[in-house]
């Protein structure tokens, strides 16, 4: 596995993520801003989100 910092731009969501939790966004980012960033967001070959789609 391979740790780099991306702009949110060089991503893409996944089509079919079943998870709809835009209502949960503002909370997580509560979360980050007093926590800081723990867990990456992990993304596919192509770029596309595998997970993390929240954050």
């Amino acid at each position: 596995m391979q740790t780099e910092i991306r702009s949110i731009d060089s991503i893409k969501p996944y089509q079919n993520n079943p998870r709809h939790s835009e209502a949960a966004v503002d909370a997580v980012a509560k979360s980050i801003r007093q926590f800081g960033f723990q867990q990456p967001i992990v993304v596919d070959t192509e770029d596309v989100i595998a997970v993390g789609h929240t954050r």
